[in-house]
């Protein structure tokens, strides 16, 4: 299904970011992040790399599943969590739903901006994890 496959091609590229991190008190900190995305071989997958303040570091696979006819992205990060997020798209819109995190990216016509809303649920209620926005660096 190339048509599934050509529309991660908007992740693509080095971002730069900027922003704000939340934790669970719902105190603000400021937030500063470079990812780069590229193809894995074959043009099917997405690797993302993200170094963020803290450190923060994350590794991530997007991708389709032809199985479950859906997109899905699968995350791991120096802390030792990983997550798997099922992936809706609505237009420029990208929905990640997780277990414990989901998030809103969306893209500007441009294509050289993603704003990022973060969402967790520490205690069974979401609340705001981060919003951030990136910047296609040349």
């Amino acid at each position: 299904m190339a048509n599934e496959h050509e529309r991660l091609q908007a992740f693509i590229g080095d971002w730069s970011a900027e922003g704000t991190a939340y934790g669970a008190d719902g105190d603000g900190a400021p937030w500063r992040s470079v990812h780069s995305a590229r193809w894995h071989s074959g043009d099917r997958f997405v690797v993302q790399d993200e170094r963020a303040n803290g450190p923060f570091d994350t590794l991530s696979f997007l991708g389709w599943d032809q199985e479950r006819e859906t997109y899905f992205s699968w995350s791991v990060e120096n802390h030792g969590f990983n997550r798997e997020y099922l992936v809706t798209v609505d237009g420029d819109e990208w929905t990640l739903t997780g277990e414990q995190e989901r998030a809103t990216i969306t893209f500007a016509d441009d294509g050289r901006t993603q704003t990022h809303h973060w969402e967790f649920r520490p205690e069974g209620e979401w609340i705001t994890l981060c919003d951030r926005v990136a910047h296609r660096v040349d």
